[in-house]
């Protein structure tokens, strides 16, 4: 496999989910113009009313046709421009979604291993506010929105236009959501790599993942797996296979004494240094706080290196000379974190 370059995450449903609800923002919408209707059959209505929207029409005419589907005989038809205004502009505000848990520590654990990190979403602009809003914006190297762009998943060209603005091959970005056909079938067919976030199976040649909160890991996993073999080992292979209740590639390696499933995890945890707290975790948690706001979105701390140097990646040589300026105040900030008592130095390249 191509080395990971690149990783993009869905937004509604991976990145971001409705708050409390779309049904509960629906129905107050509809409250405050004269409407009492239950939350709770308005999310139940939702999944067929989406699934009908005619997709190729604009965001606004689509998005329209989902609130009169999902209210039906319910909303009168004198009320409907207001009411759907009303949700239109509900969703364009950072209140009415909630940040999947950990997500600024996944966007920076995942830039801090070096690799660009973007958005990817059928979407429209709408959420680049609510992307604000939530502090993620600062975190994105791209955000790629189909009523933008002009593709949507699980269209090939939406995943070689996100991987394009990310200055990567398609070969070399890794895509996480939520749909198994637009984010995992869709990712595989047009050469990236699919992670179905949730959900009961991934696709056929397509990873998954139980929450967003382990991509940082799969990532991990991929880049060291890329790096060393260029491509998945029979190891890997097999127990993927046997966690997705598919047959093993019975080949010379089913010859050699056979690990327990317990005995697995163990190696690859220490393979990946996560039986132990790393000092990069708390580094990457407090990065913003180590530098001015301007440097530290340009800047990016990579890895501890035996000997206890850290190696920071700067996007350019003017910004490495002004973060070398703070050299001595950060790692002053660093030895003082919990667990980076061992960080003696700092090196500096470029991005």
């Amino acid at each position: 496999m191509a080395r990971v370059q690149a990783v993009t995450f869905d937004l509604a449903g991976t990145l971001l989910f409705p708050h409390p609800s779309v049904g509960g923002v629906y129905a107050a919408c509809a409250r405050r113009h004269g409407l009492e209707i239950d939350a709770a059959a308005l999310d139940a209505a939702f999944p067929l009313a989406f699934k009908g929207g005619p997709k190729n029409a604009s965001p606004e005419v689509f998005w329209k046709e989902v609130v009169q589907r999902c209210f039906g005989p319910a909303l009168p038809a004198a009320k409907t421009d207001a009411v759907f205004r009303a949700c239109w502009d509900a969703f364009a505000r950072p209140e009415a979604w909630r940040p999947a848990p950990g997500s600024v520590q996944v966007l920076s654990a995942i830039r801090f291993l070096g690799v660009k990190v973007g958005v990817l979403s059928n979407a429209d602009a709408r959420m680049r506010a609510v992307l604000a809003g939530h502090g993620l914006l600062t975190h994105l190297d791209g955000v790629f929105l189909s009523a933008e762009i002009g593709h949507a998943k699980p269209d090939a060209r939406a995943f070689a236009h996100a991987a394009r603005g990310l200055g990567c091959a398609v070969s070399g970005l890794v895509h996480f959501g939520d749909s198994p056909r637009e984010d995992g079938e869709g990712a595989r067919d047009a050469g990236a790599t699919g992670v179905v976030v949730g959900g009961a199976h991934a696709p056929e040649r397509c990873l998954r993942n139980e929450r967003l909160a382990d991509a940082p890991y799969a990532v991990r996993a991929l880049l060291t797996e890329g790096r060393l073999k260029g491509r998945f080992s029979r190891t890997v292979q097999n127990l993927l296979a046997n966690l997705r209740g598919l047959p093993e590639d019975r080949g010379r390696s089913s010859d050699r004494p056979m690990k327990t499933l317990d005995e697995a995890v163990l190696d690859a945890f220490k393979k990946l240094r996560l039986d132990k707290p790393v000092p990069e975790n708390a580094i990457v948690a407090h990065w913003h706080e180590l530098l001015p706001g301007r440097l530290a979105k340009r800047s990016a701390p990579l890895r501890v290196l035996e000997g206890g140097r850290l190696v920071v990646q700067c996007e350019n040589s003017v910004i490495k000379s002004e973060v070398r300026f703070h050299e001595r105040a950060m790692l002053a900030k660093i030895r003082a974190l919990p667990g980076c008592q061992d960080v003696r130095s700092l090196s500096f390249v470029n991005g």
